[in-house]
């Protein structure tokens, strides 16, 4: 049986970017016995001690420009150059919490998961609001769109939420001190900026991010529309459809989807998150909409839409 180092370096993709350390994930693939001996040693030191080495914890982000006349910050995408050796250590880990993980979470998830994608989403919402012009009922529905989502989580929060679930208290150790230790620099055409500390936020390029958010985006909603069970279908309670930090908010009436978007925006703060208002949709004439495909966009998060 392979051993949960060779499994993670048999995943690993060829000729992917390196990090700091230059080191291939093509030349961790051709480790033979004492190689691979000698990297299970290392990684059963890291779990025992819940110390990352660090250049495991140390990040080199790259600026991608959007658009040929990129001059802000916000014209530029980004990514980051982490350590084969510390995707080793990551993968396992979020083999070991990858179940409990996905236990908690909704069937209304369909972001980051096996067997599912954006097409299954696109489905259900495209399915909700046929089936309600069938019988003649309304839909009200708001599209949201947290700002910058996987950079405004809380590490305290999610620690605690991860306790909740059951999560052993060793892998708890090493997602907080990876987390805690973690710098970035920028690499630039002139050379690479000083390392900075990161105070908050999943890691942008490691695994362990997707299924974490995931998590925390589901004890966010969860608790913000707990209790409030307006729209159902088949008598199963539907509050919201999501897709990783893609958030649409379904009610029966547009005072309930007001309150539930106010419930969503005192939460999310103590979540840290704050919704975008800017790219907050909602639908005001679903006959048109699902013909024409002209969204609403509002100026406000009151202004929401009728199916």
């Amino acid at each position: 049986m392979q051993s949960e180092v060779e499994k993670a370096i048999k995943e690993m993709r060829n000729k992917k970017a390196t990090g700091d350390d230059d080191v291939p994930g093509d030349v961790l693939k051709l480790f033979g016995e004492s190689g691979l001996k000698i990297m299970k040693k290392l990684v059963n030191t890291i779990y025992e001690t819940g110390e990352w080495p660090k250049d495991f914890t140390e990040v080199t982000v790259i600026a991608l420009k959007k658009k040929p006349q990129a001059t802000k910050c916000s014209d530029h995408r980004t990514i980051s150059l982490i350590t084969h050796t510390a995707k080793i250590v990551a993968k396992i880990l979020r083999r070991r919490i990858e179940k409990k993980i996905e236990d908690v979470l909704g069937k209304d998830q369909f972001g980051f998961g096996r067997g599912k994608g954006t097409r299954d989403a696109i489905g259900m919402l495209r399915i909700i609001p046929e089936r309600n012009l069938e019988i003649d009922e309304e839909l009200s529905v708001c599209f949201i769109d947290w700002q910058k989502a996987f950079d405004r989580v809380n590490w305290t929060k999610l620690m605690q939420i991860l306790n909740e679930i059951g999560i052993d208290w060793r892998e708890r150790r090493l997602i907080s001190n990876l987390h805690m230790a973690q710098s970035v620099k920028v690499r630039l055409n002139l050379g690479e900026t000083r390392s900075v500390k990161i105070g908050r936020g999943v890691r942008q390029g490691c695994c362990l991010s997707p299924i974490l958010f995931n998590l925390y985006n589901e004890y966010l909603t969860k608790e913000a529309l707990e209790g409030l069970e307006d729209y159902k279908i088949g008598g199963q309670i539907i509050h919201t459809v999501k897709y990783a930090d893609d958030l649409v908010v379904l009610a029966k009436e547009e005072r309930v989807l007001q309150d539930m978007i106010d419930k969503l925006i005192e939460i999310g703060r103590c979540y840290g998150m704050e919704m975008n208002v800017e790219k907050n949709k909602s639908n005001e004439n679903f006959k048109t909409t699902i013909s024409s495909k002209n969204y609403h966009r509002p100026k406000t998060t009151r202004e929401c839409g009728i199916f």
